[in-house]
């Protein structure tokens, strides 16, 4: 094989993409929060003698009920009553720290410290009462996806003639499914697979690249492991992307070093690409095997996709997030849009409310003392104005209103810069989560890291996979037939 620009290239892309493939690894965690595992343990023990047990395994910075502090005070009015305390914010915040049914007793544990904590539940079990302590949020590596790809690749390895090309393509969609083991990522990966196992029919012959891009049958499972991986996550479609383009690349540089290897005779197929079809009984029969893969991993999904958490208890409903992002949105107009959809007075309040009782407390001097009592939750763009007064040109003394405080942009930044990260308090998690979420009661095990519509994403790329591959089967069948 000689040392050429393209050879270079395709070598270099090939490494690059194990690299971020490696370095990308994700192993799925069904933690509820992010950046906090929930550790519940019976209301009956008390909390002094489950931090104790916290810290001496060396978990450390938990935040649990008797750590919670009110966030900050009026300078001109501290004591407040323009809503009843028991139905404030800050009662209501208790509810963190207690399951739906207030029998277990809720601490907020940071990832950093889930093996220790781990280590801690199994003391607290221990005590009498404490067998149905536990911890949320244990990694559960998905090993029926690996499986379920491993068994497709090497059934394939076994049907096709071309064994060294099938081996050599499929290198780098096994590291993705290692890497990244998701379930609508395998069901792009089997739909990779099947591609390059037609490819396989035509390796080593002449014009192959024209004919590929010519059989509408390779560029249906081509193009549509693409588009699953990208229903599942926009950032698997990307490294998927760029795993064919690595594969594309290997058996790039297997064509250029295969004539080097082999000595003496070569036989040589003396029909060019065009002149040899895809589809034939072998085919016929391969068409349904991507279904048959994602049927099963679709199964699988309901049994063990859901990653159950370490629990004791079946029932089990602890706070958790109603959404999650990866990307941070406190802007003013998120703020604005869950302020529509929440209400003061809920179980669980979220930051929308935290900011909203900012705003209450810091503008109560400013209110009527005869005000009612008030639920609702202030909006954006509301402003509390204070007479101040001036002499005009004409000596004349005029009143004019001033702004002391403004519900915008502003006003919401500055009351989330003052969440900070060491302060032990609830708010500290809620800001972790990255946006104006609500909070809701959801029971564990019922629960996919990516939320309720990651759910439905990998449930709509493993339909698609069976589907796709269902629909070409049948036609290739009958017209076979």
């Amino acid at each position: 094989m000689k040392l050429s620009l393209p050879v270079v290239v395709a070598s270099l892309l090939a490494l690059t993409t194990a690299i971020i493939l490696v370095v990308f690894v994700r192993i799925p965690v069904s933690s509820l929060w992010r950046g906090y595992n929930v550790l519940y343990v019976p209301v009956e023990i008390d909390e002094e003698r489950v931090l104790q047990v916290l810290d001496d395994m060396g978990v450390q910075d938990v935040i649990t009920l008797s750590t919670q502090q009110q966030p900050l005070y009026s300078p001109y009015a501290p004591v407040q009553s323009i809503v009843s305390a028991e139905r404030s914010y800050l009662k209501q915040r208790e509810n963190y720290f207690f399951d739906r049914a207030m029998q277990m007793r809720l601490f907020y544990v940071q990832n950093d410290y889930m093996n220790e904590a781990f280590d801690a539940v199994k003391v607290i079990q221990d005590f009498p009462g404490g067998e149905k302590s536990g911890l949320e949020g244990k990694a559960s590596y998905p090993w029926i996806v690996i499986f379920v790809v491993v068994v497709v690749f090497f059934v394939f390895v076994f049907l096709s003639k071309a064994k060294i090309f099938v081996l050599v393509s499929g290198f780098f969609p096994l590291l993705f499914t290692i890497c990244i083991p998701s379930y609508s990522g395998a069901g792009a990966v089997v739909m990779l697979l099947y591609t390059f196992f037609l490819c396989s029919t035509l390796w080593q012959r002449k014009k192959m690249f024209k004919a590929v891009l010519q059989s509408s049958l390779i560029l249906l499972f081509g193009i549509s492991s693409v588009i699953i991986a990208c229903i599942g996550s926009w950032k698997e479609g990307l490294l998927l992307i760029l795993t064919l383009t690595a594969s594309l690349s290997l058996c790039y540089l297997l064509s250029q070093f295969l004539p080097v290897k082999k000595r003496g005779f070569m036989p040589i197929p003396i029909r060019s690409a065009q002149l040899v079809s895809v589809v034939s009984s072998v085919t016929s029969f391969t068409l349904f095997i991507p279904a048959v893969a994602a049927t099963i991993l679709f199964v699988a999904l309901f049994f063990f996709g859901y990653f159950p958490a370490y629990s004791s208890i079946n029932g089990l409903f602890l706070p958790a997030p109603a959404r999650y992002t990866d990307t941070a949105s406190f802007d003013a107009m998120s703020f604005q849009d869950n302020v529509q959809v929440a209400y003061f007075g809920e179980e669980l309040p979220s930051l929308v409310h935290y900011v909203d009782w900012v705003w209450d407390t810091l503008t109560y001097p400013y209110r009527s003392l005869h005000e009612t009592e008030v639920l609702e939750l202030v909006s954006l763009g509301e402003t509390v104005f204070l007479p101040y007064y001036r002499e005009n040109q004409e000596g004349v003394i005029e009143e004019e209103p001033t702004a002391v405080y403004s519900l915008d942009e502003a006003f919401i930044s500055a009351v989330m810069e003052g969440i900070r990260d060491d302060s032990f308090q609830i708010e500290e998690v809620l800001k972790n989560q990255n946006c104006f979420t609500s909070v809701i009661y959801r029971r564990m095990g019922d629960f996919l890291s990516g939320g309720f519509q990651g759910q439905i994403f990998i449930v709509l790329s493993l339909l698609s996979t069976v589907a796709i591959s269902l629909v070409a089967g049948i036609f290739i069948w009958r017209i076979q037939k």
